[in-house]
């Protein structure tokens, strides 16, 4: 289940697959991603079934590791004193025990997470091709927690020990090194969630291509494509204005929208325009937390890929334009021909004018299942773009390209 890297080595190209498929999916299953939808408009109203289904698929992909890892976290924290040795003698984290506990008591070790294969390996330094993680001492991450942050688990981790006998007549010192104990087990938890990384994504890769579950391609759209983690944003708003919402809540919410936020814009899902007009329409509280963490993020700059599925950008009968489409395939082979082909869409009225020619070039690859090169032809759709060869021209390839053009424009307007 690690091998699925080998299918396609390259991130961009593997993600852009994605994308595509997505949207192909998408395209042949609209009632299917509408219902989905439904249900997480349904979440403002109480109804968690989609989160529920949601936390089940992930759970599933979730290594065996990770697992036994939550189980000893709950025995070491509701254990009340129980099977102590017990607890200390288990492997936590199964195989990668002994790799966490090296990295927290060295504090010169690095782990270096393979993405691509799972491996996961001690390093002295960091690597660039791979995720680095490296531990910090329980007094570093307690001064890196927001000050929010911080005054609600002590204040929370007080009213715990004033409740409970033992801890009542605890020192400050004492309640310090309570403190630092709950950084130490905060350090495990992450360096582990981070040594799970490469075996949940395959574990993840792997159950939607060969289980093809629906639930996760309608995951993947509403994120990638239709706003969803705004829309999850508005969630939380409504869930903030129709609930009685006390601090803990509150900073829970807060921290799932600086969550949101970041990673929108981390993962090009979202602007930062998109958000400042989400958050005008929230109340203040969602609003003042969507604006601190927009000071914070770095925007994406440059034009953003565009990928969408021939069913996409097509106007018409689209089953009709693509069986012609896949005729003019058959029948025209040099990468060039896809220029001609651009323009006799466009010509006949089944795609707009405005459609730039990589996104019509990806949606053709994906369509047809071939590579074409995108040099020559967009370059030659930039030169024939704008004329109307009907004029004599010079040269015989634009002869041959009005032929082409004129043809199948012509059946274009017939069957679509």
């Amino acid at each position: 289940m690690i091998h699925f890297i080998e299918r396609i080595r390259d991130y961009f190209t593997r993600k852009d697959c994605a994308d595509m498929a997505i949207r192909t999916w998408k395209s042949a299953n609209e009632e299917l991603y509408a219902n989905f939808c439904k249900r997480m408009d349904a979440v403002g109203k109480g109804n968690l079934s989609v989160l529920t289904d949601m936390y089940q698929m992930m759970r599933e992909c979730t290594p065996s590791e990770a697992l036994l890892l939550y189980n000893w976290l709950s025995e070491l924290i509701n254990g009340n004193g129980k099977n102590v040795q017990n607890i200390a003698n288990q492997q936590w984290a199964g195989k990668y025990t002994d790799i966490i506990a090296q990295c927290i008591t060295n504090k010169r070790l690095w782990i270096g997470i393979n993405i691509k294969t799972a491996t996961v390996e001690l390093l002295t330094s960091p690597k660039s091709e791979l995720l680095m993680v490296h531990s910090k001492t329980p007094l570093e991450i307690w001064s890196r927690l927001p000050q929010e942050t911080k005054a609600y688990l002590t204040g929370q981790l007080d009213v715990l020990m004033r409740n409970n006998k033992g801890c009542y007549l605890l020192s400050n010192l004492e309640r310090k090194m309570v403190y630092q104990f709950l950084t130490y087990i905060s350090q495990i938890i992450v360096l582990s969630h981070a040594v799970f990384v490469g075996e949940f994504v395959a574990n993840l890769y792997d159950y939607v291509i060969e289980k093809k579950e629906a639930l996760s391609y309608c995951m993947y759209y509403f994120v990638i494509f239709d706003h969803g983690l705004s829309r999850m944003a508005k969630l939380l708003d409504r869930l903030l204005s129709s609930e009685e919402v006390d601090n803990g809540d509150m900073l829970l919410i807060k921290s799932c929208i600086a969550l949101l936020v970041n990673k929108s814009i981390e993962i090009g899902t979202e602007s930062k325009a998109e958000w400042e007009a989400t958050a005008e329409v929230c109340n203040p509280d969602i609003w003042k937390e969507v604006m601190f963490a927009l000071r914070k993020v770095k925007g994406k700059r440059g034009n953003r890929k565009i990928i969408q599925s021939l069913d996409d950008i097509l106007i018409g009968d689209k089953e009709r334009i693509k069986q012609g489409i896949y005729s003019f395939l058959e029948e025209n082979t040099e990468d060039i021909s896809l220029a001609y082909l651009l323009k006799a869409l466009v010509k006949a009225g089944r795609m707009k004018a405005s459609i730039r020619y990589m996104t019509f070039h990806r949606a053709i690859e994906q369509f047809y299942q071939r590579h074409y090169g995108h040099d020559i032809p967009q370059k030659r759709y930039g030169e024939i773009k704008d004329i109307t060869l009907t004029s004599p021209q010079r040269e015989n390839s634009y002869i041959k390209a009005k032929r082409i053009i004129d043809r199948w424009t012509d059946y274009f307007i017939k069957n679509g």
